[in-house]
């Protein structure tokens, strides 16, 4: 199984992430930039 991060914001448009320490810094990142941001995660089987 592998997860997916996916992020939406009007600045950075949609990002799609494997790692969950760098979606985590970046939804930290936009949160202290009072930036407004949707999160949601996929998994994925193989």
């Amino acid at each position: 199984m592998k997860v997916i991060y996916q992020i939406k914001s009007e600045e950075t448009g949609k990002v799609l992430i494997r790692r969950r320490k760098i979606a985590r810094a970046l939804r930290w990142w936009l949160r202290e930039k009072r930036l407004i941001f949707s999160y949601d995660y996929y998994i994925r089987e193989f």
